[in-house]
């Protein structure tokens, strides 16, 4: 379970740097890649991260207080 979630992080932040690089070097490129397919690149990586890091949390996860 910890390898999986760590991936999930790792690849996570593997996507949001991607999608970085991609918009940041995009202004050099005649076309280049559509905002959206981006959009979806980022939005992949946060889930990927938040979930890797909600597998990671070892919080009892059958109490849904959030009062501490």
């Amino acid at each position: 379970m910890p390898r999986t979630a760590i991936g999930l992080v790792a690849a996570g932040l593997l996507a949001i740097l991607l999608a970085v690089v991609i918009v940041m070097g995009d202004a050099t490129l005649p076309g280049g890649v559509p905002p959206a397919a981006v959009a979806v690149l980022a939005a992949l990586g946060g889930a990927a991260l938040v979930f890797g890091l909600w597998l990671v949390d070892p919080r009892d996860r059958d109490r849904q207080s959030f009062s501490g």
